[in-house]
C-alpha cells in the first residue's frame, strides 16, 4: 500500500526572534553514552532528533540504495537518547524524534527515549532493526513510525497516546505482544497489519474505533474481545486472521465494515448485536469453520456476499427487522439446512442469495420482496418444497434452476407471477406440483407457469395422501394428522417454520411429524383433489 510510493520528507526552514537561522536549521551532532546522534533546535528552543541529512532528504522505502544515514556511522546496539543536549554552550530539552531519524538503522537493538520526548514524526523508525523501544512520555505517534521494523518483539503504547497511527506497526513480523492503556480511542488504518506473531490483544475500555486493515493478516491471533465502547470495526480490520477462533462484539457496535472478518477460516460462531444496522459486503465471507450466526432485532441489511462460502454454516436466525439480503449473501453455504423462513417485511433478496446451498430442503419467501430474482436458489439440489407468499409478481431467470428435487411449490398469489426473461430456465424440473389459491386454477393454467409443472392443484380444503413409514401409517382424518402403528409414542406436528402447531383444522402446506424420538418425517399436505 503506502510503502510502494515514493516517501519524500521536506523540512521547512523557520526563522524566529532570538535564534539565528544558522543555529535553528543547522544539524549538529551530540554524543551521549557512547552514541552520536544528530539534532536541530526548533522555534520553541527545543531539540529534535533528526537524520544527519536534514533538512531535505528523499527516501525510497523499498530501495536498497538510499538511507537517512548514507555516508554517516549508524547508531548501533542499545541507544539512549538524552533528555537535554548542549548546543553553543546552551542546554535544550529533547522533545521529538523527526521523520526518518532512524530510517534503516540496521544495527540497533534498543532505543530508550526520555520522558521529555512527546512527539514521534512519521517514519521515525521505519525499517529499523530495533527489538525494543521505551518511549514513556510520547503522546503523539506519526504515520508509519515503526513500519516494517522486523525485529521488534513487544511494544508498550504510552498512556498519553490517543490514537495508534496508520501503518504504525505495519509488517512488524516479530511483534508478539502489545500493551495498550486506558485513554486510547482509535487504532488506525493498517496499524498492525501483517504481524504474524501477534498472539493476543487486551484492549482498553476507552477504545472506540478499529481502523481498516488494522489487524489484517495477524495470523497467530486466536481470540478478540472488544470493550463496550467500541462502535466501529472498519474495512477488513481482521481479514485473513486465519487462526482467529472466537470474537466477542460489544452491544453498542454500529459499524461492521466491508470484509471485517473476511477469510477468518477458524472462526466458529458469531453473535452480532442489533445495534449493527448493516452487515457490510463480504464481512464474513470464507469463514469456512463458522457454524452458527446469531442476529438480533435491529439489524436490517445482510450485505453482498457477507456470508459467502461459509461452508460449515448450519444455523442462522432472521430477525423481523431484516429488510435486505443482498446478492450472494449465503452462496455456497453447503451445510445450511434449517428451514429457510425469511421474515415478512423483507424487501430485497439478491441474485444468488442462496445459490448452491445444497442442503436447504424447505423455503418460505414472503410476498414483501415483490420479486424472486434470478438464480436465487440456483443449484439448491436438496430443495423440495417452496412456499411463495402473496405479493410476488415476478420470478427471475434460473431462480430455481438446478433444483432437481423440488416436488411442490405452494403459491400464495392469486395472480400468477411472470417468469423470465427466459422462462424455460427458471425451473430445472417439470415434475413438481404447483399448489395455487382457491379459485385461481384457470389463471395459472393459462399462464407461463403451466408448462413447468406436472399438475396444478387449488388449495380449497384439507387432504393428505397416505404416507407409509416402517410399521407406521400417517393419514388425515377430520382435518388432523393421525398416526397408526405408534401406540404409546408422543406425536408432535410442526409447521414449516419449526413451530409446534395444533393438530386440527390443518391447511395445505408442509409439516414435520415427529413420532417419539424418531427423526421427523416431512409430510406434504395437499388440498382435496
Amino acid at each position: 500500500m503506502k510503502r510502494n510510493l515514493l516517501i519524500m520528507a521536506i523540512f521547512a526552514m523557520v526563522t524566529f526572534a532570538g535564534l539565528s537561522v544558522k543555529a535553528q536549521d543547522s544539524v549538529f551532532s551530540y554524543a551521549y553514552q557512547g552514541t552520536t546522534l544528530y539534532y536541530i533546535i526548533d522555534s520553541n528552543l527545543q531539540a529534535r532528533v533528526v537524520s544527519p541529512h536534514y533538512p531535505e532528504t528523499f527516501h525510497y522505502a523499498d530501495s536498497t540504495e538510499s538511507s537517512s544515514w548514507y555516508g554517516y556511522a549508524q547508531p548501533q546496539g542499545d541507544v539512549v537518547v538524552p533528555d537535554t543536549v548542549v548546543f553553543n554552550g546552551t542546554g535544550y530539552p529533547v522533545t521529538a524524534v523527526e521523520a526518518f531519524a532512524f530510517f534503516r538503522c540496521d544495527s540497533l537493538t534498543s532505543v530508550t527515549l526520555p520522558v521529555s520526548v512527546t512527539y514521534l514524526e512519521h517514519d521515525a523508525f521505519t525499517q529499523c532493526s530495533l527489538e525494543t523501544i521505551s518511549m514513556p512520555g510520547v503522546t503523539f505517534m506519526g504515520e508509519g513510525c515503526f513500519y516494517y521494523a522486523p525485529s521488534l518483539t513487544s511494544v508498550d503504547i504510552p498512556a498519553g497516546v490517543t490514537s495508534v497511527p496508520e501503518w504504525g506497526f505495519d509488517h512488524c513480523s516479530s511483534l508478539q505482544s502489545v500493551t495498550f492503556h486506558n485513554g486510547l480511542i482509535a487504532i488506525g488504518y493498517c496499524a498492525f497489519q501483517g504481524c504474524p506473531n501477534l498472539t493476543s490483544i487486551t484492549f482498553p475500555v476507552s477504545l472506540n474505533t478499529l481502523g481498516g486493515y488494522c489487524f489484517s493478516r495477524c495470523t497467530a491471533l486466536e481470540s478478540v474481545a472488544l470493550p463496550n465502547n467500541v462502535t466501529s470495526i472498519e474495512k477488513s480490520a481482521f481479514a485473513n486472521c486465519y487462526n482467529l477462533q472466537s470474537v466477542s462484539l460489544p452491544d453498542g457496535l454500529t459499524t461492521l465494515g466491508y470484509g471485517a472478518f473476511y477469510s477468518c477460516s477458524n472462526l466458529q460462531s458469531i453473535d452480532i448485536p442489533g445495534s449493527v444496522n448493516t452487515i457490510e459486503d463480504w464481512c464474513f465471507s470464507q469463514c469456512s469453520s463458522l457454524t452458527n450466526v446469531t442476529l438480533h432485532e435491529g439489524t436490517q441489511t445482510i450485505g453482498l456476499c457477507s456470508f459467502r462460502e461459509c461452508t460449515s454454516l448450519t444455523t442462522i436466525n432472521y430477525p423481523s427487522s431484516l429488510t435486505v439480503i443482498d446478492t450472494g449473501a449465503f452462496q455456497y453455504d453447503s451445510l445450511l439446512a434449517i428451514p429457510l423462513i425469511l421474515p415478512e417485511g423483507l424487501t430485497t433478496l439478491g441474485l444468488l442469495a442462496y445459490g448452491d446451498c445444497s442442503s436447504i430442503v424447505t423455503a418460505y419467501l414472503p410476498g414483501s420482496i415483490g420479486e424472486i430474482p434470478g438464480e436465487t436458489f440456483y443449484g439448491c439440489t436438496s430443495l423440495a418444497t417452496v412456499t411463495i407468499g402473496d405479493g410476488i409478481t415476478a420470478i427471475g431467470e434460473q431462480a430455481f434452476n438446478h433444483c432437481p428435487n423440488i416436488d411442490t411449490i405452494f403459491m400464495g398469489c392469486s395472480v400468477p407471477p411472470t417468469v423470465g426473461p427466459s422462462s424455460d430456465s427458471t425451473f430445472y424440473t417439470y415434475n413438481s406440483i404447483l399448489v395455487v389459491p382457491c379459485g385461481s386454477y384457470d389463471a395459472y393454467f393459462t399462464s407461463q407457469l403451466a408448462d413447468y409443472f406436472s399438475g396444478i392443484i387449488e388449495d380449497c380444503g384439507v387432504g393428505i395422501p397416505e404416507v407409509d413409514l416402517p410399521e407406521v401409517t400417517i393419514r388425515v382424518a377430520n382435518s388432523r394428522i393421525e398416526v397408526e402403528g405408534a401406540e404409546g409414542e408422543k406425536v408432535r406436528v410442526f409447521d414449516i417454520t419449526g413451530r409446534i402447531v395444533r393438530n386440527e383444522s390443518l391447511s395445505a402446506g408442509v409439516y414435520l411429524v415427529q413420532i417419539g424420538n424418531r427423526p421427523a418425517q416431512k409430510v406434504v399436505v395437499h388440498p382435496n383433489l
